[in-house]
């Protein structure tokens, strides 16, 4: 029997015969504040199945990578548990939101959960004990900041410099990353988004042009 390879990779990570598309609209959605224990890198499906047939019927567009994170907060949607593993396609590689501890994440829950692609917002806890994002999480160089941005103060930094992103770190290096600053290999940021407005930014932009609804945001729960 042929062998159909599902490449849209954010709503279905399995090659199977005759295995019906899934969409991303008909699974549940959990969107919780995770702790990153380890990123690993997946098998290339489409190879592991031509390995078998000795035919390679299909090409993987993006790396794989299997996550496991502590839920820490659950915010809205399906429940994750106290841990979660699930998985990631990013078309670029290591995906930057797994270089930071803590991350709000939107997982499909599906027979194999995975992350809605790219929708992983680094957090950071500020000095009052709430979730942030570090900087804009709106990428328009040419535009206005969002009115959520605001000057904030972080308990500590927010990552190593050695931990940095590539293209965050070039960011930094050619200015246009202002609201971070790097002293003695630590980096520190002064301003970002608090996870409520970062929840209902990604809810009302990209969900919603995926069509996958998201409640409101339920109100701020305790710090853990």
């Amino acid at each position: 029997m042929r062998t159909k390879c599902l490449l849209t990779l954010f709503t279905a990570f399995v090659c199977s015969t005759a295995t019906p598309d899934v969409s991303a609209r008909d699974v549940d959605t959990a969107v919780f504040v995770g702790e990153r224990i380890s990123i690993r890198p997946m098998p290339d499906p489409c190879r592991a199945a031509a390995s078998e047939t000795g035919e390679l019927t299909c090409i993987t567009m993006d790396e794989l990578f299997k996550a496991r994170y502590r839920v820490v907060q659950n915010v809205v949607g399906a429940q994750a548990g106290t841990t979660l593993e699930f998985a990631v396609a990013d078309h670029y590689g290591f995906p930057p939101f797994g270089r930071f501890h803590y991350a709000l994440l939107f997982v499909a829950m599906g027979d194999t959960p995975w992350l809605h692609k790219y929708q992983a917002i680094p957090m950071h806890r500020t000095a009052d004990k709430q979730w942030a994002s570090c900087g804009d999480i709106r990428f328009d160089p040419d535009g206005p900041p969002s009115p959520e941005l605001k000057a904030l103060r972080f308990l500590q930094p927010i990552a190593r410099e050695s931990d940095l992103p590539t293209s965050m770190r070039v960011s930094y290096e050619a200015g246009t990353l202002p609201h971070l600053r790097i002293a003695r290999g630590q980096v520190w940021c002064s301003e970002g988004i608090l996870i409520e407005d970062v929840y209902r930014m990604v809810r009302d932009g990209v969900m919603r042009a995926r069509e996958v609804p998201l409640p409101e945001w339920p109100g701020a729960a305790a710090p853990p």
